[in-house]
């Protein structure tokens, strides 16, 4: 028998709270994966939703080799945990939402985690109208661990919110 590690705690906390939002009807489960790097030896969990058709939301969690090691062989140069990171992907009509979409993510998460946007649009030769789109990531710049298990719930309630008003 082996103990579960942070990683496997939290995500297991992550995947029941999310599932039970989809059986709620509050979010739809688009997909999920739950993918091993052998090369790298890292895990990553994603779990993408809806909660509003225009904005799909992905809640990513990761845990490196030297995450791992450090929890099995109890280093302490290291302080073991895994990462969150949360992905929105919206449609926009021009860059200048972008501006309107980290203030009301700031109205929501306040200044904890950092904010990136990525604008893209489909290639098309001779396209007429150009639909742009905004992945927006949010990153937390800290690890996690059972300490925590308890702030996940809020963690995705912010992330329904921010959808809500994403797609508003």
């Amino acid at each position: 028998m082996f103990d579960p590690t942070i990683y496997e705690n939290v995500k297991v906390v992550l995947e029941g709270e999310l599932y039970d939002r989809d059986l709620e009807g509050e979010i739809s489960i688009v997909s999920r994966e739950d993918l091993v790097d052998l090369a790298s030896l890292s895990r990553k969990y994603l779990m993408k939703f809806t909660g509003n058709e225009d904005v799909y939301v992905t809640i990513e969690l990761f845990a490196d080799l030297a995450n791992f090691s450090a929890e099995q062989l109890q280093l302490d140069q290291i302080e073991p945990g895994c990462e969150i990171k949360i992905y929105f992907d919206v449609v926009i009509s021009d860059e200048e939402d972008c501006a309107e979409i980290e203030e009301d993510i700031r109205s929501i998460w306040g200044y904890r985690p950092t904010i990136r946007q990525t604008v893209s649009f489909p290639y098309a030769e001779n396209q007429q109208d150009i639909s742009l789109s905004t992945q927006v990531l949010l990153e937390f710049n800290r690890k996690i661990n059972e300490d925590q298990i308890s702030d996940l719930g809020d963690l995705i309630e912010y992330a329904i919110q921010t959808s809500n008003l994403l797609g508003e």
